[in-house]
C-alpha cells in the first residue's frame, strides 16, 4: 500500500491540491493508481495527465527500501497518526517521512520557533531560554534545524527534558547543517526529525519556503525569536497567518538590523511576548492543565560559548503559580485608565479599540466585529495600545483596559 503513497506524491503537474482532489474523488492512491486516462479529471494539465499515465513502480520501491535500511518511517495522509492540525491545510503533505518517536501533536501543544540564522549573542540566548521555559511546561518545540536561533531553540528544548522536533528541507537521512550532526542525532534519540520530501533529496533553496508551512502548521502558533526584515522567519510568520495560528514576537532591540523583522511584525499585530508562559497562557482554554504542568526550573545545560551571568532563566519568572499577593491586591484595587483622557493621543483605529474595552474585558474577535475594521489593523492596534501601556493581553485571546 505505502508504495502507492509515493507513487502518487511523486506524480508532477498535478500539485498538492490537486493530488487531494484526486484521493477524495478515487479514495486511495491505489484507486488513483489503477484508474484508467479517462477517468481522471478533464481540468488536469497535460503534464499531470502524463504523470499520472506513468504506472512505474519501481521509484517508489527504491524510495522504500531506502526508508526500510535508514529506519525512516512513512506517514500517509490517512493514518490516524498523521497530525489534524497539519491535515486541515490544503495544502497538506501526503506523505511525512521521519526518524525517532512521533508525537502526538494534536494531544499537547505545540509550539514553532524561528529566526535567523545570522543571529545576534541576545536572540540567541533569548532562543534557548524560550525553548527551555516552553519545555518545562510540557509543551512540544518544533523548529527547522538550521544553524542560529533554530538551533538555540531546539537545544533549549533539550534542556528541559522534552523530545522537540526539526522539520527538515531535505530528506531525514541528511544531517543540514552538517555542524548540527549531534543536534540531530539527540533528536533522533529524544525526539524528531520530519521532512515530506523522500530520503536522499538534497536541501535546495526552493524547499525551505514549502518546509515552513509544515512548521507553522505543526503549531498552535509560531514564535519569531530575531529575525531582519528579509528573513526566512517571516515566511513561517506568515504561513501562520495564512493558517489562522498566532503568530509571537520578543521585542527586538530598536535599531538592530537583525531585529527589523520582529518591529514589522508587531506593527501588523503579533503578539509581544517576553517569557515562555506567555506563550502558553493563550492556550490555557484547550490546555487547562497548563499551569500545573511545569516543573522545577532546573539549571538549563550551556554551551561552550554561554555563561550562567549571559544566559537569564529564572527560576520563577514563567511560573505563574508563584504570586505576589500582595502585589496582585494592590493592582485589583486601583482604577482602570480614562479613555476620554487619552483618546487625544492615539490613533483613531487605537481609539475605536479603547472605546471598545470601555465596557470591559473582551475577546479580540468581537472587537473586530464590534469595529468593523479589519483583523490586520485591530491587532495592531491592540499590540501598539499594548506597548504604551494603555491595554493589557489577557488569556484566550482576550484584552483590558490597563490600570492606573
Amino acid at each position: 500500500m505505502l508504495e502507492y503513497w509515493l507513487w502518487l506524491t511523486g506524480r508532477r503537474g498535478v500539485g498538492l491540491r490537486g493530488l487531494r482532489a484526486l484521493l477524495e474523488q478515487f479514495g486511495t492512491p491505489e484507486a488513483v493508481y489503477c484508474a484508467a486516462e479517462q477517468d481522471y479529471p478533464q481540468a488536469l494539465r497535460p503534464e499531470g495527465r502524463a504523470s499520472l499515465a506513468d504506472k512505474e513502480l519501481a521509484p517508489a520501491r527504491q524510495i522504500l527500501q531506502q526508508c526500510y535500511r535508514k529506519n525512516i518511517h512513512v506517514l500517509t495522509f490517512q493514518d490516524a497518526a498523521y497530525p489534524n492540525r497539519l491535515k486541515n491545510l490544503d495544502d497538506a503533505p501526503l506523505v511525512l517521512y521521519y526518524q525517532g518517536v512521533f508525537p502526538d501533536f494534536d494531544a499537547e501543544p505545540v509550539i514553532a520557533m524561528v529566526g535567523t540564522r545570522k543571529a545576534s549573542a541576545y536572540g540567541l540566548l533569548q532562543a534557548k531560554r524560550l525553548g527551555y521555559e516552553l519545555g518545562r511546561y510540557g509543551a512540544i518545540i518544533v523548529s527547522g534545524g538550521a544553524a542560529g536561533i533554530d538551533t538555540m531553540a531546539l537545544r533549549g528544548a533539550i534542556s528541559s527534558g522534552t523530545a522537540p522536533v526539526a522539520v527538515f528541507a531535505c530528506g531525514v537521512d541528511i544531517d543540514y547543517p552538517a555542524n548540527n550532526r549531534s543536534l540531530f542525532e539527540d533528536l533522533r534519540t529524544h525526539g524528531c526529525v520530519i521532512s515530506e520530501l523522500p530520503p536522499g533529496t538534497p536541501p535546495l533553496a526552493e524547499h525551505f519556503p514549502p518546509r515552513n508551512r509544515i512548521l507553522s502548521g505543526l503549531a498552535l502558533g509560531s514564535v519569531v525569536v530575531e529575525a531582519p526584515r528579509k528573513s526566512g522567519a517571516l515566511i513561517t510568520a506568515r504561513h501562520a497567518l495564512e493558517q489562522g495560528r498566532d503568530v509571537f514576537t520578543l521585542p527586538g532591540n530598536l535599531g538592530n538590523p537583525t531585529c527589523e523583522g520582529n518591529i514589522q511584525l508587531l506593527k501588523e499585530g503579533a503578539i509581544l511576548i517576553s517569557e515562555g508562559w506567555d506563550v502558553l497562557q493563550e492556550y490555557t482554554y484547550l490546555y487547562p492543565d497548563l499551569p500545573l504542568r511545569q516543573r522545577p526550573f532546573g539549571p538549563m545545560t550551556l554551551g561552550p560559548q554561554e555563561t550562567k551571568d549571559n544566559l537569564v532563566v529564572a527560576e520563577t519568572s514563567s511560573n505563574p503559580e508563584k504570586t505576589d499577593t500582595k502585589a496582585v491586591d494592590k493592582q485589583e484595587n486601583r482604577a482602570y485608565i480614562d479613555v476620554q483622557e487619552i483618546l487625544p493621543r492615539v490613533s483613531a483605529d487605537e481609539a475605536a479599540v479603547l472605546r471598545q474595552l470601555e465596557g470591559g474585558k473582551q475577546p479580540v474577535d468581537r472587537m473586530i466585529d464590534e469595529t468593523q475594521l479589519p483583523a490586520g489593523r485591530v491587532l495592531s492596534a491592540l499590540t501598539l495600545l499594548e506597548v504604551k501601556g494603555f491595554v493589557k493581553r489577557l488569556p484566550a485571546r482576550y484584552y483590558e483596559l490597563a490600570k492606573k
